[in-house]
């Protein structure tokens, strides 16, 4: 399936509503995951997962193709969910660091269980760490990313191109490097 199926099953389920079924097989089970990943809590994913087919069920005959796909409509769908999710979870814990009203706009992520890339990661500032996330864990492109985000592809190229330059020269310090890895000679 193409991303030109996609719209044209979306537009079918408009008025055929089981049309729409294709689109949850397709695209389900990388969203949920991508949430998974930003939550690390399965219950919570799922629920975020289930919200967002809901929700893009009901806005389907709203749905104008911008050239971005079905794909990334769906992944903005579950990006804002995430972000409503944390501003709640940030109003029940009364956790000063989760308060998004602070001057975030989006999920604080949860990250990979390593310590040190962990620590990098977090010191990104919120806008390159959700590019990198898009690109990393849910495999957008830029242009999806731009969509999601609702931004400009350069701005996601210029986000991206300093998230890895962060992590670059963070990981590259003395500090992150394993004291049982070795360097790797070329073998030019």
């Amino acid at each position: 399936m193409t991303d030109r199926d996609d719209i044209q099953m979306l537009q079918r389920s408009v008025t055929q509503p089981t049309a729409f079924d294709a689109l949850f097989v397709r695209h389900h089970a990388a969203i949920r995951r991508y949430l998974a990943a930003r939550t690390r809590d399965l219950a919570v994913a799922e629920d975020l997962a289930a919200e967002t087919f809901l929700r893009a069920f009901a806005a389907r005959a709203t749905f104008r193709d911008q050239g971005h796909g079905v794909r990334a409509w769906l992944f903005q769908i579950a990006t804002n969910l995430l972000r409503d999710h944390a501003r709640s979870s940030a109003r029940r814990t009364r956790d000063p660091s989760l308060d998004l009203s602070q001057g975030g706009d989006a999920a604080p992520p949860a990250l990979p269980t390593d310590p040190a890339l962990e620590a990098v990661l977090r010191q990104l500032p919120h806008e390159q760490l959700e590019a990198l996330l898009l690109h990393a864990w849910a495999d957008l492109t830029y242009q999806e990313i731009a969509t999601v985000l609702d931004v400009r592809v350069g701005t996601v190229r210029s986000r991206l191109h300093r998230a890895r330059a962060h992590l670059t020269r963070a990981l590259a310090a003395p500090e992150h490097v394993h004291p049982t890895s070795t360097p790797q000679r070329s073998s030019s």
